[in-house]
């Protein structure tokens, strides 16, 4: 990488840096005029509905704020747009966890349960997702295999077409298509064909 390619990439990243703060900190001071203003114009019974809407509004957009800067950060170091893009999904799916674990506290009125009941039925609903979002993103960075490997997984030999966050496309001999999920292709052996050239 040359002397400039260092430069403009540590000035995006000092840029967007910038941004980011900036925009936060406009999210938190809109939040805490609309909050206040809120406790004097609403009615009691409405009030914690209405704050409720707020504070999901703007964990929203601190989510999709903070999920596009990794995305264009990730871009800028020069990995790949599938990196990029499993990064984004996987920011706006924790956000969307923390404010549902926000809010979900926030309208009950036992806080402690409230909270417990939303994180365990949050935990069980994206257990499978996360975990194959994280095996996604863990295979995407390590590369152990790469797009046209022939490996052999699941007892049989089959040619990888895409790497994707949740699963990975495999093609069948008999030209059939399979989606393995990506958690079961890093939990299960996968041999990967190498072809050797001998010189004779």
């Amino acid at each position: 990488m040359s002397e400039y390619d260092k430069t403009g990439n540590s000035r995006i990243i000092d840029n967007a840096k910038r941004s980011v703060i900036k925009r936060l900190v406009i999210l938190g001071a809109i939040l805490a005029v609309t909050l206040s203003l809120s406790i004097w114009l609403l009615p009691v019974e409405y009030l914690i509905y209405f704050q409720s809407l707020q504070v999901s509004i703007v964990g929203y957009l601190v989510t999709e704020i903070i999920a596009n800067t990794a995305f264009r950060l990730v871009i800028t170091a020069q990995q790949s747009g599938q990196t990029a893009n499993s990064l984004w999904s996987l920011i706006r799916i924790l956000g969307g966890i923390v404010v549902a674990d926000i809010v979900l506290p926030f309208i009950s009125q036992n806080v402690a349960i409230a909270a417990s009941i939303g994180t365990l039925v949050i935990g069980f609903a994206y257990q499978n997702l996360l975990g194959n979002m994280i095996a996604g993103m863990y295979l995407s960075l390590t590369r152990p295999f790469k797009i046209d490997d022939v490996i052999t997984v699941f007892g049989n030999s089959r040619k990888v077409c895409d790497i994707g966050l949740l699963n990975c496309e495999l093609l069948m001999s008999n030209g059939d298509i399979m989606r393995a999920p990506s958690s079961s292709l890093l939990t299960s052996p996968v041999i990967i064909r190498v072809i050797t050239f001998l010189r004779t």
